[in-house]
């Protein structure tokens, strides 16, 4: 197993927080709703197709997709939730991203949920999911961006030593990550032409325009008060922000298209 590989593998088979997404509630829960917004902003629908989530986590996103015609699920760490939920419209699959199992052209849709930036070798898996799925169709890409101040922080926190390179994120109170690489919309959309991919439409999340321009909201010692106040404030102007410059949000989520 490839060095870089293996140090994600085995950080995310210990780590209690296996993916930090806003699709996953702090309780473990998938938010739903904001899927379904996301998806209808971005005219996603999924009905009756076949469809692969890369880096699948736990299995999560099988509530969401009830009724899709054929989940496939893939991810480097085999959970223990996945052998329960493997029936004959589920399949789960321990493999790297980079390397992907699946047949030319077998897939409908795709969907890469917060995994896309921990990947060594970003081009190469952009060129895997260009491989899989079917002529026309696209993929979802919820990913962190760091067009931002949280990005000016990243680059300073790891410039000047306080974190190793590619390990700082504002995410679990700005806990080391695992090859955390620096994301932005200028890259997602050089990385994924070069592999193919003709059309792209992005949007941001505005409930997190507070984390991208102020990180320290989530510092481990930032008072809880303070942090209250800074969302209240954010509040304010979240929406109109995002809309007219979705980098502004923490992370960014994609349709892309072949």
């Amino acid at each position: 197993m490839d060095k870089k590989i293996e140090r994600i593998h085995n950080f995310y088979q210990t780590e209690k927080a296996l993916v930090t997404s806003p699709f996953i509630e702090q309780t473990g829960k998938l938010n739903r709703e904001l899927m379904s917004t996301v998806f209808d902003k971005l005219c996603i629908k999924t009905d009756k197709i076949v469809i692969a989530d890369i880096g699948c986590g736990t299995g999560l996103l099988t509530q969401y997709f009830s009724g899709v015609r054929f989940y496939i699920g893939l991810d480097l760490v085999a959970h223990p939730t996945l052998p329960k939920l493997k029936d004959d419209r589920h399949q789960f699959i321990q493999a790297d991203a980079q390397r992907n199992p699946l047949a030319d052209e077998s897939v409908d849709f795709l969907l890469c949920l917060d995994s896309f930036e921990h990947y060594p070798d970003q081009l190469k898996a952009a060129r895997e999911f260009y491989r899989i799925l079917k002529q026309g169709s696209s993929m979802f890409l919820s990913i962190p961006t760091y067009s931002n101040v949280a990005g000016m922080v990243k680059k300073f926190m790891e410039s000047t030593g306080r974190y190793k390179k590619n390990t700082w994120a504002p995410f679990d109170f700005w806990k080391p990550e695992a090859l955390e690489h620096f994301i932005t919309p200028k890259l997602v959309k050089d990385v994924f032409s070069r592999a193919g991919f003709m059309e792209f439409k992005m949007i941001g999340y505005d409930k997190e325009v507070v984390v991208g321009l102020c990180p320290w909201v989530w510092h481990p010692k930032m008072p809880g008060k303070a942090a209250g106040l800074l969302q209240r404030i954010f509040r304010l102007f979240d929406r109109p922000l995002v809309a007219i410059w979705p980098q502004t949000s923490l992370h960014t989520f994609w349709k892309i298209s072949k």
